[in-house]
């Protein structure tokens, strides 16, 4: 009985013994991560301390959040105010609302803020929303340069696999003790030495997301630009090239982000095969990459930016998806006293002359480049502005019978200004929507605010609004048209939506789809611009358009080639009536043309002749001006 007690007691003291250590082992285990991962959030994390006082995350700060949380044993942190009150809370199991700084605050953070002291607390089962049976709690303080503290964060750490094995580990040692208590000096040893390892494991996943940027293996910006501007500072540097993905946008819509991030990670590759063995490559973000070029003469670097161009320009083969792509590439000589943020820029200035001269290309920096940024740069914060606060305009050009010359519609084009009142062409910000994917929101908007306006009159006319490609890219459109001619009223009928061959050279089911789904509303569709692309008629027979708009350069054309001119409208006109399409004639500016294109046999005229586009209550003609002119 004596011996069975003592077995008894034996066993007890040492299950004691065992939860004691696991919990002190997970407790020191869990307060070095919780330290280590505090001093990262200090250093990743953008406007920290905008984020602690709103409460309220960018996607930056999200993003790197998220990063922090993929390395390690990591599943939550919390960010509290320096006076406790909990500010943020970056979780993947949950979907929180950020609603801002909470107004009580935390009574652990709180403790924290006061001491100054870590606060640890171990939990076992449940833990995590369920997902884990042990796991611990660590406040810690954020503290600045000269030792105040900036916030409070709480580290949530995993430990059930940690404490698992020691629990493992401690209690087949509690069960050989009874037997051979010199066991009891070997075990500890064994466990101390493996949760050294984990520990170090852990610090070497910490110290690489640091340092790499963690989808592509290649240095993250912080890093490249430390080991830059040390370069920089020996003269080892010949330039810098910056680099991003062709309409990478439209790969990640129409393909998806898993496909887009296996795409950014095969450039990626494609970069570094290229670079030579002392050059530093990293990933901005996004689809921007930078490569600084060292100790190499620039007949060197323009040899290796072609092979990377001719390298991705290659079709590739990602998750069953075959992508065809390019790239372009700015680069910036590094002169003596330059510093890295100023040749960047230039190299930036360089990207953005080599996409405008038509991408899958290269341009080295020159000093016009940069005042084209400039104007670049000013055009994008003019459009976000104007895309915000709805500060578009919506002019109208008079459509007349073709016959009669009474009017029969208007033409909605949208119309921008810049901060002074001066128009931007059309053709300078419509594209530059389209590259910032501004696109879909700003014909979404034009939609809805022209048949509202045209509502608003209660004439039984056309209105003929243009349609971007980017707009079929989402699948959203048919709905986006249904619920605009709810809510204003106007009539399906006399709604007429302009696309270009652009669109259809695909030859994309999805697209068909939708052209369908509006006629099907009793929307009329056109294929603007028709003779100036590829003018397939398998388009007009596939997709069936209701009118056909000749283009204004062959109306133009009338007074100089006469003769060549009118044989091709006169074979538009022909062809639409074959397949029962209406034929509308842009660009008349004379009654000579006019009586011509009558005589042809056009249904719809357009142009400067019957009204410049101007307010809905100001349609009467006048001298049609050059940005009239890109878009009229």
């Amino acid at each position: 009985m004596f011996g069975v007690f003592a077995i008894g007691a034996i066993w007890s003291a040492t299950t004691y013994g065992v939860e004691s250590a696991v919990d002190r082992a997970v407790t020191r285990d869990a307060l070095e991560d919780a330290q280590l991962w505090g001093s990262h959030i200090a250093q990743r994390v953008p406007d920290l301390e905008n984020l602690i006082e709103t409460g309220r995350p960018d996607t930056a700060q999200l993003e790197a959040m998220a990063e922090m949380r993929a390395v390690g044993n990591i599943f939550r942190f919390k960010l509290f105010s320096p006076d406790g009150r909990l500010a943020f809370t970056s979780d993947d199991m949950f979907r929180a609302r950020y609603t801002g700084v909470a107004e009580v605050a935390d009574p652990a953070a709180l403790l924290v803020a006061a001491t100054g002291d870590a606060n640890v607390k171990i939990f076992r089962g449940s833990g995590g929303g369920g997902l884990f049976d042990h796991y611990a709690q660590v406040l810690i303080p954020l503290l600045d340069a000269e030792g105040s503290q900036r916030a409070i964060v709480a580290v949530y750490v995993d430990q059930t696999q940690t404490s698992a094995y020691f629990e493992e580990s401690f209690s087949a040692f509690g069960m050989m003790v009874s037997v051979f208590c010199m066991l009891i000096f070997v075990v500890p040893s064994l466990a101390f030495y493996l949760q050294r390892i984990i520990a170090q494991r852990s610090r070497r996943d910490a110290e690489f997301l640091a340092r790499f940027d963690p989808l592509t293996g290649l240095l993250n910006r912080r890093e490249f630009t430390k080991q830059v501007s040390e370069v920089m500072a020996e003269g080892r540097l010949t330039c810098l090239g910056y680099l991003d993905i062709d309409h990478f946008k439209s790969i990640n819509d129409t393909r998806g982000h898993a496909v887009g991030d296996d795409y950014l990670a095969h450039v990626a590759e494609r970069i570094r095969a290229a670079c030579g063995p002392g050059d530093l490559v990293a990933r901005f973000g996004g689809d921007e990459f930078v490569i600084g070029f060292r100790a190499t003469e620039k007949d060197g670097v323009i040899e290796r930016i072609r092979d990377i161009l001719k390298s991705c320009a290659q079709d590739v083969q990602v998750q069953d998806v075959r992508i065809s792509a390019s790239v372009s590439i700015g680069l910036a000589d590094v002169a003596p006293g330059d510093t890295l943020d100023a040749t960047l820029k230039k190299a930036d200035a360089a990207l953005y002359h080599a996409k405008a001269a038509g991408r899958n290309d290269f341009a080295f920096y020159g000093n016009e480049m940069g005042e084209q940024l400039r104007k670049r740069r000013a055009l994008e914060d003019r459009l976000r502005e104007a895309v915000q606060s709805e500060h578009f305009d919506i002019h109208y050009q008079p459509l007349v019978c073709g016959k009669s010359h009474a009017l029969i519609g208007h033409e909605a084009l949208l119309r921008l200004s810049d901060q002074d009142g001066h128009p931007i062409p059309p053709s300078e910000f419509i594209p530059m929507a389209e590259e910032l994917g501004l696109i879909e929101e700003i014909g979404n908007w034009t939609l809805r605010t022209a048949m509202q306006q045209m509502a608003t009159l209660g004439q039984q006319t056309m209105l003929a609004i243009n349609l971007s490609t980017v707009q079929f890219e989402s699948g959203e459109l048919v709905n986006t048209v249904r619920e605009a001619l709810s809510e204003t009223g106007f009539p399906a009928r006399l709604l007429e939506l302009e696309i270009t061959e652009s669109l259809l050279l695909d030859d994309s089911t999805f697209v068909e789809m939708q052209i369908d789904a509006l006629k099907e509303m009793g929307v009329t569709i056109a294929m603007d611009d028709f003779g100036t692309g590829f003018s397939s008629l398998s388009y007009l027979w596939k997709y069936g358009f209701d009118r056909l708009k000749i283009d204004r350069s062959f109306v133009a054309a009338l007074d100089e080639n006469p003769k060549r001119s009118r044989e091709i409208i006169e074979s538009v006109v022909m062809l639409g009536a074959k397949l029962n399409m209406k034929v509308t004639a842009e660009g008349v500016e004379t009654p000579e043309q006019s009586a011509l294109l009558s005589s042809l046999g056009c249904d719809v005229l357009q142009g400067y002749l019957y009204g410049r586009p101007s307010a809905l209550a100001m349609t009467e003609p006048g001298k049609l001006d050059d940005a009239d002119r890109d878009a009229g």
